[in-house]
């Protein structure tokens, strides 16, 4: 058996591609100081990753998230009442 004339063909040309693309937008992504556990981590993660109770003004934002859902919920009252009215 003779081996095929012409250029060698990686079977899968497609995915070697995909995957040298991928890692380019990785090491952009996710410059290597920037890891913890060998995830990426940005900067709205590390504000998550801070634990819970560490901002003086949790207190206030609670009480301005609870005003908030409180006038929602009374506009969508409202609205329902307006509707069947």
């Amino acid at each position: 058996m003779t081996p095929v004339q012409g250029p060698a063909r990686h079977p899968y040309l497609r995915s070697v591609g995909d995957l040298a693309r991928t890692q380019v937008i990785l090491e952009t992504l996710c410059p290597s100081g920037a890891t913890i556990d060998g995830t990426c981590v940005s900067r709205e993660d590390e504000e998550r990753l801070e634990e819970p109770g560490d901002h003086p003004l949790d207190p206030a934002i609670g009480i301005i998230n609870g005003l908030r859902l409180s006038v929602v919920l009374w506009g969508v009252i409202l609205l329902g009442v307006v509707l069947i009215w």
